[in-house]
């Protein structure tokens, strides 16, 4: 009986280029510097130790086309990196395993009905949603802290070690809590919004393995860490492996 499944490794990313986009935001300090630019070369070479076949980024679907444009335009040195994680860590990755494509395999869009929370909270009042924005702002906080005062390649083992990917999840299923009119709203938005996001994603992912010989590298904002290794363990379609067997230095 044949067991071979394809090979799956999820790391979860700060949002390096500060895009303000998502429900709590750091600010990292500039990855442009020499010095963090030599730290970056340093995670993209122990990556390479995955071999991927495949690397999925958290960019729509619908901008599979244009964000590929770019990395063409990467790799002929047209197109200049910027801080973003996708390009620092997913375009140098790509091209140092050769790679011609990129996957865009996210969904993030509007959907009719899904409650505002933060427009409830903000109309009357919501402690649930209080407790949430305060244990998410201290993470915040700890995440700019850490990478201030570590190494990149550290910065990442310790932000997808268990301990800080169950924090990041604890935050949605507080806001799951919330109610208003005693309507639950908070469970509406994290069933109908959060994890229908991440099981769009899941899906996307499995679509884009076309051999059992695929290993795909994923590389996400931690927050999506938890469900997208759950819904892929639980498929019983991968072997799953852990970025911390690989975020090491490259002895030379």
């Amino acid at each position: 009986m044949d067991n071979k499944k394809p090979t799956i490794l999820v790391l979860g990313s700060d949002h390096f280029g500060n895009p303000n986009m998502d429900m709590f935001n750091t600010q990292s300090e500039d990855i442009l510097t020499d010095k963090r630019q030599k730290e970056m070369r340093q995670v993209v070479d122990s990556l390479t130790g995955f071999q991927p076949t495949k690397i999925a980024l958290e960019v729509s679907t619908k901008a599979q086309h244009d964000f590929n444009q770019d990395y063409l335009s990467y790799l002929y040195g047209d197109f200049k990196l910027t801080s973003d994680e996708r390009h620092q860590i997913g375009f140098q990755l790509a091209k140092a395993m050769n790679l011609h494509e990129l996957f865009a395999i996210d969904w993030n869009e509007n959907v009719e009905g899904i409650p505002d929370l933060e427009a409830l909270a903000t109309e009357s009042g919501s402690k649930v949603f209080e407790e949430a924005m305060e244990k998410g702002q201290h993470l915040a906080n700890d995440i700019e802290d850490y990478l201030d005062s570590h190494t990149i390649m550290e910065f990442l083992r310790w932000l997808n070690e268990p301990t800080n990917v169950k924090a990041n999840h604890e935050l949605y299923m507080t806001l799951t809590l919330m109610e208003s009119d005693n309507i639950p709203v908070g469970a509406m938005w994290t069933a109908q919004y959060w994890y229908y996001r991440n099981l769009i994603i899941y899906k996307n992912l499995v679509e884009m393995v076309t051999s059992n010989d695929d290993r795909v590298f994923v590389l996400y904002g931690v927050g999506h860490v938890h469900l997208l290794t759950q819904f892929l363990r639980e498929s019983g379609r991968f072997h799953v492996e852990t970025s911390q067997d690989y975020l090491v230095p490259i002895r030379s």
